[in-house]
């Protein structure tokens, strides 16, 4: 148990707004489960987090997870039961089964998703998981999948490949999405690129550069500031309207 500092808090306060419990045993000398949990409040509102879970094996290649939440949502308190079940069909492939239930005010949300995770060879890997969210007669659907390819001498050499795309169905609206990551060393420089794009037109593209070279990396980060200096004071005059 331990208490929670807020470092924002005001001036005449003693800084701790709550506190965090977390507990870790075993039942039945199998069984390994774990309890956690924080209270906070201030001069407004309090918020309550807890999570208990544990996870047991039954048979050489399944195992379960069982856990409960309780956590501060809005003004209310939203209770959530929720089971996933993981099992290996083959040596390979892992299936992944989920259920959740969550009580909120008077509203009842239940959900069900399902995954599957296939190893092909030593560099290649497909994740595809599905699933349905329905309360108050409503239903939404969603699906993901997901391509993973390694580098030939992953992870020494940290090449790395992934292409996703995303789908969600709720009313009728479609909203389906795309994205694809890639990752490499140039000499002592890693290299992040990053791009994704849905059906409404909108995406981004990025790339980062990391090196375990300071110098290089103080120069690179040099340049931008410079810059913003020399447009701060030369920078050329609005015209008057």
């Amino acid at each position: 148990m331990r208490p929670v500092l807020e470092t924002h808090g005001w001036d005449h306060d003693a800084g701790y707004d709550g506190f965090n419990v977390e507990k870790l045993f075993v039942v039945a000398d199998k069984i390994p489960a774990s309890i956690s949990g924080q209270v906070t409040k201030d001069k407004k509102e309090s918020q309550v987090n807890f999570e208990a879970a544990a996870s047991f094996k039954h048979g050489e290649c399944k195992s379960t997870l069982a856990g409960f939440d309780i956590q501060t949502i809005g003004k209310d308190l939203g209770y959530t039961l929720r089971s996933e079940t993981q099992f290996n069909n083959f040596k390979r492939n892992k299936t992944t089964a989920g259920l959740t239930f969550t009580l909120l005010g008077d509203t009842i949300a239940a959900g069900l998703k399902l995954e599957d995770r296939l190893l092909i060879g030593k560099r290649f890997k497909v994740v595809v998981n599905g699933g349905v969210l329905t309360g108050r007669g409503d239903k939404a659907f969603g699906g993901s999948l997901e391509a993973t390819l390694r580098g030939k001498h992953y992870p020494l050499s940290r090449t790395l490949s992934t292409l996703g795309l995303s789908v969600m169905d709720w009313h009728g609206d479609l909203a389906i999405g795309g994205n694809l990551q890639s990752q490499f060393m140039v000499g002592k420089t890693m290299m992040v690129t990053r791009a994704n794009l849905n059906n409404r037109g909108a995406g981004q593209v990025s790339i980062r550069a990391s090196s375990s070279e300071q110098l290089q990396m103080v120069l690179i980060g040099i340049v931008p500031i410079f810059r913003s200096l020399i447009n701060s004071r030369f920078g050329t005059a609005q015209p008057s309207q």
